[in-house]
């Protein structure tokens, strides 16, 4: 788990499902909103996009047990799939394994459609974005991610390998450690995608 995280959370009790009406409360002191942005170019081609999807679904459990209401983009080079955070989990788990491969690598529809359904959200609010490759459209997303961040939207990363991490880093906003954003192979990718979950225990912007 990340060192950057709060590890627990105070006075919070049972949650219940489907939601009570206390939900939104509890959101707006505790939790927030967040969107999974998962890639599903065609290089996330079988065994791949089946860890992914494994990835993902333990991922939406914690961010729901967190406060969070959970959405879900599936992207390539454009916004393949996307699951509004008010739709709940199961709708989002429902769209996330049914995802099929295909297509080119481009973040900015995906980073685009992020801004647009979080900016006015309220309590925290991030985005968590896993890619297995170098972006195409790298100068275009890292303008659009810096304009997430500046709206107070938080951005937190996984790259699979070398090329990918390193293309995704310097979307993340700055001020936060995460020693996390790089998995090393595809054995990893099921963990590092559930691995993103632990950063929302963070409340707040990071700090620049």
């Amino acid at each position: 788990m990340s060192s950057w995280t709060r590890r627990r959370f105070d006075g919070v009790g049972l949650t219940q499902s489907p939601p009570g009406p206390h939900l939104a409360a509890l959101q707006a002191r505790y939790g927030g909103h967040v969107l999974l942005c998962i890639d599903v170019s065609y290089s996330m081609s079988g065994d791949l996009l089946r860890r992914a999807i494994a990835g993902g679904e333990k991922f939406l459990a914690e961010a729901t047990a967190a406060h969070y209401a959970a959405g879900l983009v599936l992207w390539a080079e454009e916004v393949r799939q996307f699951v509004p955070p008010e739709a709940g989990t199961e709708t989002a788990l429902s769209v996330l394994r049914k995802a099929a491969a295909g297509g080119g690598t481009r973040l900015s529809p995906a980073l685009e459609r992020g801004i647009e359904v979080l900016a006015n959200r309220s309590g925290d609010r991030v985005m968590c974005i896993f890619s297995d490759g170098e972006l195409a459209d790298h100068r275009e997303a890292r303008e659009l991610a810096r304009k997430a961040c500046a709206l107070g939207i938080r951005i937190i990363v996984r790259g699979l390998g070398r090329a990918a991490a390193t293309s995704l880093a310097d979307l993340a906003c700055p001020g936060v450690a995460d020693a996390e954003q790089r998995i090393d192979d595809a054995t990893g990718v099921t963990s590092g995608i559930a691995s993103m979950a632990a950063g929302l225990s963070l409340r707040g912007k990071p700090s620049d």
